[in-house]
């Protein structure tokens, strides 16, 4: 996995003043957690944060540097966002060793749904990620579960999950993942249950 680079700036003061600042300023407060040392508060811009995440994905080796010419090897552990505007407010990192395991949650992504609705299936969910362990390198950005050729009736369990070279989990082989049920059919709605929601519209437009 190649290593994606981000320019961060050591927050020296760290206040609610200071914080409010770089926010305004297109910065994300963060800091860097490292075994058995302090962590270190950083600020990185929002607009390269967001690159860096669209181009090589939510566990990728992150290569932090300051203008000091320091350097931290990270992977971002947890996001934060404003609850207004729902935009990039504090982030977690990190550090790793590429020579040390770690243990990540990792995505499911579940293809072919399409093909069960045409067949009148549906995909019924119970993991949506799974803890797995392997060096920082090897973890994977999500795993991909195909459900395009399924039945009804059909399980997915961990043991079915190709979790990828070097990577392990230690979730119970058994555990179900999802399984395939027929559709039901829908009930057409009431004129009485048409007009309760074009109420319920009228009223969130009211209080905008």
């Amino acid at each position: 996995m190649a290593t994606a680079t981000l320019k961060m700036e050591i927050r020296k003061e760290v206040n609610k003043r200071e914080n409010k600042r770089l926010l305004n300023n297109g910065y994300i407060i963060g800091v860097i957690n490292q075994k058995g040392m302090d962590s270190v508060p950083i600020a990185v811009k929002r607009d390269e944060f967001r690159r860096v995440l669209k181009e090589n994905g939510r566990n990728a080796i992150i290569n932090l540097q300051d203008s000091d010419k320091n350097s931290y090897d990270v992977m971002v552990k947890t996001i934060e966002y404003s609850p207004l505007k729902y935009e990039y407010h504090h982030v977690d990192f990190q550090k790793v060793s590429l020579t040390e395991e770690i243990k990540v949650d990792v995505a499911l992504k579940f293809i072919g749904r399409d093909l069960l609705k045409a067949k009148r299936l549906i995909l019924n969910r119970q993991m949506d990620s799974i803890q797995v362990s392997g060096f920082p390198q090897d973890i994977p950005d999500f795993i991909e579960v195909d459900v395009s050729d399924k039945e009804g009736g059909y399980s997915i369990f961990v043991s079915d999950l190709d979790l990828g070279k070097g990577i392990s989990t230690d979730i119970d082989p058994t555990q179900l993942v999802a399984s395939i049920g027929e559709a039901k059919v829908a009930v057409e709605e009431t004129e009485e249950e048409d007009d309760a929601v074009v109420e319920s519209e009228v009223a969130l437009g009211a209080e905008e």
